[in-house]
C-alpha cells in the first residue's frame, strides 16, 4: 500500500520517482497549499500499468546495514569551522571531485530557494556546506546523476534519506563509481513557509535578505539562533523559523511516518551531528566547533573510508549509543500544524505576520508537553 492506494499525504514523501518512471508521462509533481509536492495523475494518459505504485520507495525495505559508526572530526580546521557539524561532507566531496567525478548537494539559488544542484569542481564546495532546513527540490538532478555514471564519471550524491532511496531505486542497479551520503534527518519543512518567512523579514526591516544561516559556528556549534544577512552586508538574529522546525511544526506529513529513520541505513555513507558526546565518551574534546557522526554503512563506503580516514580524528562507537541522542524515530507532530497550515493557506499568515505566528504556534499546549516529556522521560529510563 503506497500513496497511489490510499491518497493520503503521509504516504509521500515527494521524491518524484513515479514521475520519472511512468512509461507514459501520466504524472507530474503538483504543489499543495502547504507547499508540499504530491504525484498528480492525468487519466488521459494513464494506462494503469502500474509502474507508479511498483517503483514507490516509501515503504518498509528488508536491508541488512553493516555499519560501522564513528566519531569523527576533519583535521583541516579551516573546513571544519565552515562545516555544519565535523567537516565530513567536504571530505567525501574532495575525494569525488579529485577523480574528475561530480558532487550533488542542496544549496540556495539565486532567490534563496532550496534545491538540488551538481558541482564539478572544489572552488563550489562551499554553496553545498551549511545546513538547510527546508525541503530542496530534487529537480532532474536522480536523471544527471545516471547520466554522469553512464558517462563512467565518479558520483557524489548527498540528500535526506527518503531522497537517498529514490535514487536506487530511479537507478535501478548498482555502480561502483557512485557514493550515496545520506544525512540524519529530522524533518524536512514547507519551501511555502520558508518563502513567506524571508518575505517577512524583509518587509520588517524593509531590505532584501542575502542568507540565511542556520547554526552558524559564527555563535558555535551548539547554538540554536540563526543570522540572516542582508544585502547590504548587515545581519540580525532571527531564529523564529529554525524554533518552529524543532518544535515539529513545518514539517512534511510523510515526515511524521518516516520509513527511514532508523539506524539502518540505504546509503552508503551517512553523517550528522555527534550530539551527546559528553555522555557517550568525555575523554574526547568538545571545544563546541563540531563532531560528526559518521556511519560506513556498505562496503563501498568501507573501500572510500579507508583512503580518507587519515584526514580526520575518528574513534569507533556503537551505533545504537550513538543515535539514542539523534534523530532515530519519528516524531509526533505539533498539536498546531493543522491549524497553523489553515491559516497560511486562507491568508490569515502572511508575509506581514509570520514571524509572530511561527513563535506563537510552535509551543504545544502546556499539558501536551508535560505529557511528551514524561514519556521520553520513562524510555530513557526503561533504555538505560
Amino acid at each position: 500500500m503506497n500513496f497511489f492506494d490510499t491518497n493520503k499525504k503521509e504516504d509521500c514523501n515527494g521524491c518524484g520517482v513515479c514521475a520519472l518512471k511512468c512509461p507514459k508521462k501520466a504524472i507530474s509533481m503538483k504543489v499543495d497549499e502547504e507547499g508540499f509536492a504530491y504525484p498528480t495523475v492525468d487519466k488521459n494518459k494513464c494506462v494503469n500499468c502500474n509502474v507508479c505504485r511498483d517503483c514507490c520507495p516509501n515503504h518498509e525495505h528488508n536491508r541488512e546495514s553493516i555499519c560501522e559508526s564513528y566519531v569523527s572530526i576533519n583535521n583541516n580546521k579551516d573546513e571544519l569551522r565552515s562545516s555544519s557539524s565535523g567537516g565530513m561532507f567536504i571530505l567525501l566531496a574532495k575525494y569525488v571531485l579529485a577523480k574528475k567525478g561530480i558532487v550533488f548537494g542542496v544549496k540556495y539559488d539565486e532567490e534563496l530557494k532550496v534545491k538540488h544542484d551538481y558541482i564539478d569542481n572544489v572552488s563550489d564546495i562551499k554553496k553545498f556546506q551549511g545546513s538547510k532546513y527546508v525541503r530542496s527540490e530534487i529537480g532532474d538532478s536522480y536523471c544527471k546523476v545516471k547520466e554522469f555514471l553512464e558517462n563512467d564519471r565518479y558520483v557524489l550524491f548527498t540528500g535526506t534519506p527518503c531522497q537517498c532511496m529514490g535514487l536506487r531505486v530511479y537507478l535501478g542497479q548498482e555502480y561502483e563509481k557512485l557514493i550515496i551520503c545520506d544525512i540524519i534527518c529530522h524533518s524536512n519543512p514547507s519551501p511555502k513557509i520558508f518563502e513567506i518567512y524571508k518575505e517577512s523579514i524583509e518587509r520588517k526591516h524593509n531590505k532584501e535578505v542575502n542568507n540565511i544561516l542556520f547554526r552558524t559556528k559564527k555563535i558555535g556549534w551548539y547554538s540554536t539562533e540563526s543570522i540572516v544577512i542582508f544585502n547590504d552586508g548587515t545581519e540580525i538574529k532571527e531564529s523564529s523559523f529554525y524554533k518552529a522546525f524543532l518544535s515539529e511544526l513545518l514539517n512534511r506529513p510523510s515526515c511524521h511516518n518516516c520509513y527511514f529513520c532508523s539506524t539502518n541505513r540505504f546509503a552508503d555513507f551517512t553523517i550528522g551531528d555527534m550530539w551527546g558526546i559528553k555522555e557517550i565518551d568525555a575523554s574526547i574534546k568538545d571545544d563546541n566547533t563540531g563532531i560528526s557522526l559518521l556511519c560506513v554503512n556498505t562496503d563501498n563506503a568501507k573501500r572510500v573510508f579507508e583512503e580518507i580516514k587519515e584526514k580526520m580524528y575518528i574513534k569507533k562507537i556503537d551505533i545504537n549509543e550513538a543515535f539514542k541522542y539523534n534523530h532515530h524515530d519519528n516524531e509526533k507532530k505539533n498539536f498546531n500544524r493543522e491549524k497553523f497550515f489553515k491559516k497560511v493557506a486562507n491568508g490569515k499568515i502572511n508575509q506581514n505576520n509570520m514571524i509572530e505566528n511561527l513563535q506563537k504556534y510552535s509551543k504545544n499546549p502546556l499539558i501536551i508537553r508535560i505529557i511528551r516529556k514524561a514519556k521520553r522521560t520513562i524510555k530513557k529510563m526503561i533504555t538505560n
